[in-house]
């Protein structure tokens, strides 16, 4: 035997050995670090700057990882994120207004390594990367080969400290015992290493949320993000105006702030767009002037017109009086000045009329009240005075009839409050006194019922008691008739007209200063009050506007000495019943009379123990019956009908199908079966005298004659015979067999 005959034998068993022998060592307990920024950058070059790139890094200490409190506005607008020094321990989140979430990621281990701008995790099948955005954090999971496959769960979240609910394809976390949304996990975004779109969801389940990817078991890189709820303001705004756009878009425009940073209020010139789709707000071009206490009017043009107003100088001395008047362009974004008003106004109304012009009556404050009118003209940009109320007065409110007159009523004046009312004839420029309403009142609504009668709710009496008992005013027999009382007098409240023609009144002060949150409704046609929904927080100098969807936005407002950003929507809640002109709250639907989840089109909703919620199962009831009727999908596929089976309460996906020689129709949603012309066929077909689409003859075919040369077009007459004999030709074909088989018997 050679002398290394024996190490040949037991090199093998020695190597078993060296690698048991490491493996006790420890290797086998150890979690492997997280993918570097290099591996990232190599599997996803185009994502990867967003990733380790963020504007903000990390900073690590004892504590773990946190970010600073990015600002808008003198606003935090993200939570503050702390990012633990291991994985397998609690994300901790902090809103501004002080509640607490804690986020535990299942199968996150080992300890959080800051790469570049992030930090990332080791995790069950890949590595997540957190990194800063303007309202909150992502966190980029990066899934390894095999892991994201069949739509599976591949992420999992515990959440304690709030509750979950789905919006949309976004999870909200909702703060415990108030029902207010703080923070809106969402996952915008999703890449496989081929580059090919990934389906994804997220889904609450208890206290957990989920995350399922289907890459079909490539690599993938997916961006759940943890952000402030998008229905706060970007700035916390009392005493401005909310107005929907022909867009469905709501601007809110100026207002005043608490004072809360810098111990001074502040009147604000900046404006914002909510867009009710995405929940979210977004600012615009800002005002030429700061602003509250102003009015803001939507012009016939699609322009908002707004005027008056003060602005804050000093907290001691008050605000200084507003002449100015400037117009939003919706398109642009952009505020103009228009020109000013004859005289400086706060407390008073700005009213569209039927010509498209607006009336701008009275206001005033301290000693100083008026009795003047003047009238803007959008088309000249000049204003015009006009004849003067009988009364001096400001906080009335004005109200255009359907006869094209303009009631103004209540308000205030120097020796006390009005119950006086008067009427405007644009035609004539002439004010005259109608019937006085029932009780004097100052911080009233006024809402213009389906019927045409005026409903004045609310306010105080000149005793400082807030009225409880709403009138009517009739402008046929011009007298006010009093209604049955509200369950709670208020002022400084809201009032909304719903689209299935009842009044929603929410929030407002009591006569002892008591902050509401309360909601309540009036139906006019059986002259009825009843609580509904209460608002999350008690709030005044609020906003509250009809979205198209027929749900309620409320904005803003303050709470004692706090100003809120927070915005909140009104509808019916889940499992409430529902009809056609009724709002279920975004994104539920109403379904068979019931505000659902999700559409549920095969199955039932509001089973005992799951009010709202469809069912997984389809109802037999609906089995057999069509889900998705037959439609065109584009000018020669249909989507085939797809029916209901009991296996599903939701609709199959429907199957695209060509319709090979004919077009679709698509006022039928179907094939077309003859044809009148050529346009009726598919290209490639020509219609035959029975009114068939067959194919046309070749190009070139010089036998029919339909070939066109270069730069010429083929003969009209000569496409047309070629195409009826080749007709012709394809009848004779199958009526010969037929001849043959006659002659022969």
């Amino acid at each position: 035997m050679s002398p290394f005959g024996f190490l040949r034998g037991a090199l093998p068993r020695f190597t078993l050995l060296l690698w048991a022998a490491a493996c006790l060592s420890g290797c086998s307990a150890e979690v492997e670090p997280p993918a570097s920024a290099a591996a990232l950058r190599r599997q996803f070059p185009e994502q990867s700057a967003a990733v380790l790139e963020a504007r903000e890094a990390f900073v690590g200490d004892a504590e773990g990882f946190h970010l600073g409190s990015a600002e808008v506005s003198g606003r935090p607008s993200r939570p503050h994120v702390v990012l633990p020094r291991e994985g397998s321990e609690p994300i901790r989140f902090r809103t501004p207004a002080g509640v607490e979430v804690r986020v535990r990621e299942l199968g996150a281990a080992g300890e959080g390594m800051a790469v570049e701008q992030a930090v990332a995790y080791r995790r069950s099948g890949g590595t997540s990367f957190w990194s800063a955005t303007e309202h909150g954090v992502e966190e980029w999971l990066l899934l390894d080969e095999g892991i994201a496959r069949g739509g599976e769960a591949v992420a999992a979240w515990e959440v304690a400290g709030a509750t979950l609910r789905g919006r949309g394809e976004a999870v909200e976390l909702v703060e415990e015992g108030r029902g207010t949304a703080v923070l809106r996990v969402s996952a915008p975004r999703a890449y496989a290493s081929s580059g090919r779109p990934v389906a994804m969801a997220l889904r609450a389940r208890g206290s957990r949320i989920e995350l399922t990817v289907d890459a079909g078991g490539e690599a993938v890189l997916v961006d759940p993000s943890w952000e402030l709820t998008h229905g706060a303001m970007n700035v916390a705004r009392s005493g401005h105006t909310a107005t929907r756009l022909p867009s469905g878009l709501v601007l809110v425009a100026g207002g005043r702030g608490d004072g809360s940073l810098d111990e001074t209020s502040t009147t604000f010139d900046s404006a914002e767009l909510y867009d009710p789709a995405t929940d979210s707000w977004s600012f615009t071009g800002s005002m030429k002037h700061a602003r509250r206490g102003h009015k803001a009017t939507l012009l016939s043009s699609g322009e908002v017109l707004v005027v008056g107003g003060d602005v804050e100088v000093a907290h001691e001395l008050g605000g200084i009086d507003l002449e100015t008047a400037e117009l939003y362009e919706p398109k642009t974004g952009t505020w103009t000045d228009a020109a000013p008003m004859r005289l400086a106004r706060i407390g008073h109304t700005a009213t569209l009329l039927r010509s498209g012009k607006v009336l701008v009556a009275g206001g005033g404050k301290n000693s100083f009240f008026t009795e003047s009118v003047e009238l803007y003209d959008p088309e000249s940009d000049r204003w015009e005075p006009m004849a003067p109320m009988s009364y001096p007065r400001a906080g009335h409110k004005a109200m255009l009839l359907s006869n094209g007159k303009v009631l103004v009523a209540g308000g205030r004046y120097i020796p006390g409050v009005l119950a006086t009312a008067e009427l405007y004839d644009p035609e004539a420029d002439r004010w005259e006194l109608t019937a006085s309403m029932n009780h004097a009142r100052n911080g009233l609504t006024m809402t213009l019922l389906p019927n045409g009668e005026v409903l004045v709710a609310g306010g105080r009496h000149p005793d400082g008691t807030c009225i409880a008992r709403a009138e009517r005013y009739d402008p046929g027999a011009r007298s006010w008739t009093l209604t049955s009382p509200m369950n709670s007098g208020r002022t400084s409240y809201s009032a909304s007209l719903l689209s299935d023609g009842t009044v929603l009144f929410a929030g407002g002060l009591t006569d002892s200063y008591f902050y509401l949150s309360s909601a309540e409704r009036y139906d006019p046609a059986v002259d009825t009050w009843t609580f509904t929904t209460s608002m999350s927080s008690p709030r005044i100098g609020h906003t509250a506007t009809l979205l198209l969807s027929g749900e309620v936005l409320v904005a803003g407002g303050t709470y004692s000495d706090i100003t809120f950003a927070e915005s909140e929507r009104f509808g019916q809640a889940r499992g409430e019943a529902c009809t056609a002109t009724t709002a279920c709250l975004s994104p539920d639907i109403c379904v068979e009379g019931t505000c659902c989840d999700v559409p549920c089109p095969c199955g039932t909703c509001g089973a005992p123990g799951a009010e709202g919620r469809c069912g997984e199962t389809g109802s037999p009831a609906k089995a057999g019956s069509i889900c998705a009727p037959s439609r065109c999908d584009g000018d020669r596929r249909i989507f085939e009908a797809v029916r209901c089976t009991p296996a599903s309460s939701a609709c199959a996906t429907q199957v695209s199908v060509p319709c090979v020689a004919y077009r679709c129709d698509p006022q039928r949603g179907a094939c077309k079966q003859s044809c009148a012309s050529i346009d009726d066929c598919a290209p490639g077909y020509a219609c035959n005298l029975r009114g068939h689409c067959v194919p046309a003859p070749s190009a070139p075919d010089a036998a029919s004659g339909c070939s066109a040369g270069p730069g010429r077009a083929a003969p009209v007459a000569a496409c047309a015979a070629g195409a009826l004999l080749l007709a012709l030709g394809v009848a004779r074909r199958r009526r010969r067999p037929e001849i043959i088989r006659r002659a022969v018997a």
